[in-house]
Order: structure tokens, then C-alpha cells, then sequence
């Protein structure tokens, strides 16, 4: 790299890089400590703000609880590599799950040291309340060896507050919050912190492996790990440097290599030849192959013109798609693509971090784009002002992967997150600036609205000012929000302490629930479920939300084909509300109405929110 000198991420920034008017850092006090002080002051916050929750282990999120199911069953003695779960739709023998094993192993690890000091219960509590921050720590300490090399050395330092204010980011963090969203926000900062750094062969294979780790975490990851090679072709493409080509090949050999280890590591044999669409397997395996062969290819044939280099880039990506649609030709359409339509009706339209940001309220999508226009709006400004070409192209790599990410994030909300992730340098880069121009305004006036503006730069507040200022324009906005008060998950499925007990101890049997609530039984009951809200075991799905709606005679079928033996349910629950208002005459509507079929008998619990238990007859 030309131009200054950089300094380590583990030495002080020098004075020279100091806003106006000499700030100087004690020498112990280097960007990474700060980071971590800055992060620990959040995460003790965030405990203390969440400790009812921590201590009543209200997880705000199904799939939380779904985790720490399969990690559970993996301490029991499951098998590494079986990532069944058999006490979801057991009539039809459980289901895969398109989970990695990646996330479960620090969870099951922690309650395996723990268990033994105090207990199982106190041993995951523990666990689900220190781990996210710990994984959060590591992300902070990532954005400052990542974002580094930029050419205002001032963001190492001022990154880590940045982040903190990153809402869609520290969201993932919480205590509790221990589902992958966090892993994939932390490996997709390593990808962009090695492809800004100077190319060589070693960069590329760190992010490399970063990606492919990004890819068996989820296979959402893979849209980033493909705008990454197809910014490392580009650079080669361009610029035809020897070191460039390194970078590329690294990249592409330890993606696919990486892959195919991950793969092997976390779910055997059998993963290598798996043809699921929704999870890393075979398909995505083969196209990550052929198109590194083509790029090693391209490498060793040495083209000189930028056009016979692109043309060798086309041909991998062409083989890349290829080999996908011809090892399994369903994954062209999707994951999602095979469920059935009154699944994706009654549920997956309604799990809004999987839709497009047009489906949410007009605060929410404020929340999602503002962040990423400023981060991009800084970026396009700091590299107009990059005095040298490093410079130039560290904020290239940084604008095109933030106009990737914040692209995607349009299409699907959950992807917000690694978007506001690579807009945080753009947002730090305008705070300095806004910040550095304030301080040296003599009027007190001006120079608090400029400290104010500077402040707006800060992801959460700004987008907070922005929501704030749009509902003052357009009242109708605010208003359509009354009424959504806001509950805690254990009132949101009426599964209090009482309802909890009563229900674990009855019998073990097969219970039918409404999609949302299965997680939280499981969880809390030694009970099986029919159906919970993921999306393999479509066939269950269907056959729940068709018992709920359909007409009751019909149900019964329904109800004894799953061996069902207790239906449970929440009357005030946002689906089972969908279910009763779908059909008058359904199953969901008589239950509500207190005129259950004949088949049901009523099983009185002991519960203070409401939740409703029915015993199905013998036949």
C-alpha cells in the first residue's frame, strides 16, 4: 500500500491523525481497547435493560428457542452430525434442519463447562446471556482492524460508537439473541477487512474462508461471498496485476475448499452429497468448484487483454450456474419455491425479515435505507478526497460492497444488517467531518447545529430524527402504529410460568399448535410438536394451517393423520387470530367461540394469560 504509514490496530493512533486541536490518547489506550471498552459499557447496558427478560428467559424470537432445542438434543447425546429434530412432525420422522452446527458449538460447549457448576437450567441462562455480547465484542474488534486502512485513520478510533448506534447490527447482539444472524454479521466484516487489504494471496484466502464459513452459517450469506469474487474479478479484470490474480485465486480456491470443509466438518458424508437449495450442499458445492477451476484456469493462461480477462470471468461465472442447475435444478427457483401456497399465505408473507422492504411500515423502511444513503453518501465523498490510489480503491471496495449489500437489503429486510455493517465507515468518515468543522465555528448557534448534525450521522440517531420528522409531516403514518402495544413473547403465546408447568406435566405426547408457538413448547415442554415455523417440514405446515382454517370435519382427518393427541393455542396470538378470521365456520372461529367440534374435550390448566388446551377423543 502507498501513502502514510498506517498504524497497527494494537499501537495508539499518532497525534498527527487527531481531529483539530491536539486530542491526545494515552498510549495504552489503542483503537482495539477502545473498541472493547466501548463494547462492554453497551453490553452491561443491554444486560441490565433486558435482565427481567434474562431472568423470565422471554426469547423475543422463535428461533432463538429453536437453537437451544438443538443444542439440548446435541448434549443428550444426538449425534454431531444429525441435525434432525424428531420432536417436530414425529409422524413423519422428525425434520432435517438447514441449521449449521457452526453456531450450536460455542452454545453447547458453554452449558457443557457450566452444567456441572451450576446446573443445566442456570448453565444456559448463563450462556444465552453472555455469549451474544461476546460475539459482539469479537464483531467490534473486527470493524477496527477492518476498516483501518482507510485513509482518515480517525475511524478506527470512532467505529466502535458507530456500531453501537448501528440498531439493525446491536439488535443481533442482545443477550438471549443467540440464532446465526450475529455469525453472519461478524464473518461478513472479515470478508470486507481482508478485501481491504493490500491484495495478496494470504488476504485472499482469509476471506476466503470467511465466506465460505458466511456461506454454511446460511446460505443468505451467499449473495455477499459472490459480490466479493466478482469485486476481486474486477479488480484483476481491470487492472491485470500479478497481485490482484493472487488475491482472486485465493479467494476462489479457499471458498471453495472452505466449503467443502465446513460442509464435511458439521454435517459428514452426507452433506457432501445433500441436494438441498435452502443450505449449502452439493448444488452450491459444485458451482463454487467449477467456477474456481475456471478462474485457476484463467490464471495460469496469463491473458493479457482486460476483455480475454473478463471473457475467462464470464466463462466461470457461467459454469458456476451451470453446475448449480445441473446438479439440482430446483435450487434456479429458490428455497422457497416449493412450499405449499397456503404456507406461504398465512406464514412466510408474514415473516417480515424475509420480505421486501416495501412490505414494511414506512418508520421501519426509514430505519433500513437511511443508514446505508449516508454510509454511501460518505463514502462516494471520502473517496472523491482520497489523496492517493490505495486510498481510492480501500473506498471503492467499500462503496460497491455497501451498494451490493444495501441493494439486497431491499429484497430481503433481514440483510439490512451487513449493509449498515459496510456503511459504517461512509457514516464515521461524514461524523469526523461534521464534527471537525463544528469545532472550529466561533458562534455558539452554528456551532451546536453542526455538532447536532454531526451527531445525525450516528446510524440510530439520524434515522430516529428521520422518523421523527416524517410522521411530523405525514400524522396518518403515526397513527396507523396505535393500538400495536408493545408485549413481551410470554404474553404474546399466553405461556406463562402456570400455563408452563400445567403443560409439562401432562403426558409427553404430540401436540398441535399454531406455526409460532410450537418453538416456545418445545423449549419449555418435554412435548413434541406437529409443525413449527421452518420451512422443511412444509407438508406438517400445510396440514396445521389447513386444520386451523378448514372446515372441523375435515380437520379430524387432518388432526389423526399428524397423531395429534392435545391442540394448544392462543387466543390473542397474531396468527391464530389469522387463522379464526380466514373462515367463519373453521376450526380456529368455533374454538375461539367457546363451540368446539365433538371430537375435542377441553383440558383445564392452571394459566393467567389465557392459553387454551383441547384433548382429541379416541377415534
Amino acid at each position: 500500500m502507498t501513502g502514510a504509514a498506517v498504524p497497527g490496530a494494537d499501537t495508539p493512533v499518532p497525534s498527527a491523525s487527531a481531529p483539530p486541536g491536539g486530542m491526545m490518547l494515552a498510549p495504552w489506550l489503542t483503537p482495539v481497547r477502545i473498541a472493547l471498552i466501548v463494547w462492554a459499557a453497551m453490553s452491561l447496558i443491554a444486560i441490565i435493560f433486558n435482565w427481567s427478560a434474562i431472568v423470565a428467559l422471554d426469547l423475543s424470537d422463535t428461533d432463538d428457542a429453536m437453537r437451544m432445542v438443538q443444542v439440548r438434543d446435541l448434549l443428550a447425546g444426538q449425534s454431531w452430525w444429525d441435525l434432525a429434530q424428531y420432536r417436530v412432525n414425529p409422524a413423519g420422522g422428525g425434520v432435517l434442519m438447514h441449521w449449521s452446527r457452526i453456531v450450536d458449538a460455542p452454545l453447547a460447549a458453554g452449558v457443557f463447562l457450566l452444567e456441572p457448576l451450576f446446573g443445566q437450567a442456570m448453565a444456559e441462562r448463563v450462556v444465552m446471556t453472555l455469549w451474544p455480547p461476546l460475539l459482539g465484542a469479537a464483531l467490534s474488534v473486527a470493524c477496527v482492524l477492518g476498516y483501518r486502512d482507510l485513509s482518515d485513520r480517525r475511524i478506527a478510533l470512532v467505529v466502535p460508537l458507530f456500531l453501537i448506534m448501528a440498531g439493525y447490527i446491536i439488535v443481533q447482539f442482545r443477550p438471549l439473541r443467540i440464532d446465526h444472524h450475529g455469525w453472519q454479521i461478524l464473518l461478513a466484516m472479515i470478508v470486507i477487512g481482508q478485501a481491504l487489504r493490500p491484495a495478496t494471496f494470504r488476504a485472499g484466502i482469509y476471506a476466503g474462508l470467511a465466506a465460505a464459513a458466511l456461506i454454511a452459517v446460511s446460505i443468505e450469506g451467499l449473495p455477499i461471498a459472490a459480490l466479493f469474487a466478482g469485486l476481486a474479478a474486477l479488480r484483476w479484470v481491470v487492472g491485470g496485476h500479478a497481485e490482484d490474480r493472487a488475491r482472486l485465486c485465493g479467494y476462489m480456491g479457499a471458498l471453495a475448499g472452505g466449503a467443502l470443509l465446513f460442509q464435511f466438518l458439521t454435517r459428514g458424508p452426507a452433506g457432501l452429497i445433500g441436494n438441498w437449495c435452502d443450505s449449502l450442499s452439493a448444488p452450491y458445492l459444485a458451482a463454487f468448484i467449477a467456477a474456481t477451476a475456471l478462474i485457476f484456469a484463467a490464471a495460469a493462461a496469463h491473458p493479457a487483454r482486460p476483455w480475454s480477462r473478463l471473457a475467462w470471468i464470464g466463462a466461470a461465472g457461467v459454469a458456476a450456474a451451470g453446475a448449480l442447475v445441473w446438479t439440482e435444478p430446483q435450487c434456479a427457483k429458490g428455497p422457497f419455491a416449493s412450499l405449499d401456497p397456503i404456507v406461504v399465505q398465512y406464514w412466510y408473507r408474514h415473516v417480515l425479515e424475509g420480505q421486501p422492504v416495501w412490505a414494511s411500515k414506512p418508520a421501519d423502511a426509514i430505519h433500513v435505507l437511511l443508514p446505508s444513503l449516508v454510509g454511501l453518501a460518505g463514502s462516494l465523498l471520502a473517496w472523491r478526497s482520497a489523496a492517493n490510489a490505495a486510498d481510492r480503491r480501500n473506498w471503492a471496495t467499500v462503496i460497491v460492497a455497501l451498494a451490493g449489500a444495501a441493494a439486497l437489503s431491499l429484497l430481503v429486510l433481514r440483510s439490512a444488517g451487513t449493509a449498515h455493517l459496510f456503511a459504517l465507515p461512509g457514516c464515521a468518515w461524514l461524523g469526523l467531518r461534521a464534527w471537525t468543522r463544528a469545532r472550529s465555528i466561533a458562534s455558539t448557534l452554528p456551532r451546536i447545529l453542526a455538532s447536532v448534525a454531526a451527531a445525525l450521522t450516528l446510524p440510530l440517531l439520524g434515522s430516529m430524527a428521520a422518523v421523527a420528522a416524517f410522521e411530523t409531516i405525514v400524522p396518518a403514518s403515526k397513527a396507523s402504529d396505535k393500538g400495536a402495544g408493545a408485549v413481551t413473547p410470554r404474553e404474546a403465546t399466553c405461556l406463562d410460568r402456570d400455563a408452563i408447568a400445567a403443560l409439562d406435566r401432562l403426558p409427553p405426547t404430540t401436540i398441535l399448535t399454531p406455526i409460532d408457538l410450537g418453538p416456545s413448547i418445545l423449549f419449555w415442554t418435554h412435548h413434541s410438536l406437529v409443525a413449527t415455523p421452518h420451512h422443511r417440514n412444509r407438508e406438517a405446515m400445510a396440514d396445521t394451517i389447513h386444520i386451523f382454517i378448514g372446515d372441523p370435519a375435515a380437520a379430524e382427518a387432518l388432526v389423526r393423520k399428524q397423531q395429534a393427541r392435545l391442540i394448544v393455542y392462543c387466543p390473542t396470538a397474531n396468527d391464530f387470530t389469522g387463522y379464526r378470521r380466514a373462515r367463519k365456520d373453521g376450526l380456529a372461529a368455533q374454538l375461539y367461540a367457546g363451540t368446539p367440534p365433538a371430537w375435542l374435550e377441553a383440558v383445564p390448566i392452571r394459566a393467567r394469560a389465557g392459553l387454551s388446551v383441547w384433548r382429541v377423543r379416541p377415534e
